[in-house]
């Protein structure tokens, strides 16, 4: 004979409570990722004014600082807003296809950042280890062919998942499009080595090398001043 159970205490109250945790988190969300696009956008749209308005500032370190700022900008401009809807419960937008063209965008302004970066260290290290060689060295049309080897260079990094390796989806736990890093450990070593770890090994060893030459500089001046009193 069949029985049936009554429901247990406080199962509507735990759902119930899940679903308004569920709905607060997804405000809060919305808020923040609103607020950072905002923020972003006010920032970016300010110093390109100021870079339009004022043509002489753009020198060749300059251009990069540019260039980084376009990449930033389009990131804020094309990436942010699909990612404040999808914090909308229940919506997204994008079928599957655009959500990995939208996982392709992402990685292209980002590695277009990272790579704008170390072209800067590079142009530091060089204005202060050669600071007479410098205007010869790192000349406008140098600085332009660097910049479109920035963005060549993060569209070949951002578009293997297009062709396959890689494997891009929508996460439903954090309501995002990313890669699935698990479906390709290729792909996942070759990212975060050339958006992680050869950065921040060209960036310490120009910086250090940068930072070796003041202290030289230093020994060289230090004692001059102490005679001179």
């Amino acid at each position: 004979m069949a029985t049936t159970q009554p429901p247990r205490a406080g199962t509507n109250n735990t759902g119930d409570a899940r679903v308004g945790y569920s709905t607060v988190d997804s405000v809060v969300k919305m808020v923040l990722i609103a607020l950072i696009l905002c923020v972003s956008l006010f920032g970016n749209v300010v110093v390109l004014l100021v870079f339009q308005r004022k043509p002489q500032l753009l020198h060749v370190a300059n251009r990069f600082v540019l260039n980084l700022l376009l990449a930033d900008l389009l990131q804020t401009v094309l990436v942010m807003p699909f990612a404040l809807a999808a914090s909308v419960p229940g919506v997204w937008p994008l079928d599957a296809r655009l959500c990995q063209a939208l996982v392709v965008l992402m990685h292209l302004f980002a590695f277009a950042g990272v790579n704008t970066i170390i072209v800067v260290s590079v142009d530091r290290y060089l204005a202060i280890i050669h600071p007479l060689s410098y205007p010869t060295r790192m000349t406008p049309h140098l600085g332009t062919n660097l910049i479109i080897c920035t963005w060549v260079l993060s569209l070949l990094q951002s578009t293997p998942p297009l062709y396959g390796w890689g494997t891009v989806d929508f996460d439903r736990r954090y309501k995002v499009c990313s890669v699935v890093w698990s479906s390709s450990l290729s792909y996942s070593i070759m990212v975060s080595t050339l958006s992680f770890w050869l950065p921040v090994v060209i960036m310490l060893g120009c910086y250090w090398m940068v930072f070796r030459a003041a202290r030289r500089q230093n020994a060289l001046v230090h004692p001059i001043q102490t005679q001179s009193y």
